[in-house]
């Protein structure tokens, strides 16, 4: 079950460095505007989100503008049509430079 109303920023404008817990992820709802999705699509993006933001953390802790462009490119992708939470995961981090290859994984 995801946790909606979890927020995915911190005061300061960094993403907030809460441990994932079993059905317990960062959501992905702030950062949906002009979309309108099912709530299976919702959990798999919070999915991925939660995954690229801890894939992140071997990079550094990312600030707001770096967890909205990896939300904003997850919700744009998922848009489009793609479902896979992996693959959503792995392009928006390539979309915003990430290497994968190099420490996040």
């Amino acid at each position: 079950m995801v946790n909606f109303e979890q927020t995915c920023l911190s005061r300061d404008g960094t993403v907030e460095t809460v441990r994932l817990r079993e059905g317990v992820m960062t959501s992905i709802v702030p950062f949906i505007s002009n979309a309108v999705f099912e709530p299976a699509d919702i959990r798999l993006m919070s999915y991925a989100y939660s995954k690229a933001i801890e894939a992140v953390y071997s990079f550094g802790r990312p600030n707001k503008v770096v967890g909205r462009m990896i939300a904003d490119r997850i919700v744009t992708l998922t848009n489009r049509g793609e479902r896979d939470p992996n693959r959503l995961r792995d392009m928006a981090l390539a979309a915003c430079g990430f290497d994968l290859g190099r420490g996040a994984g």
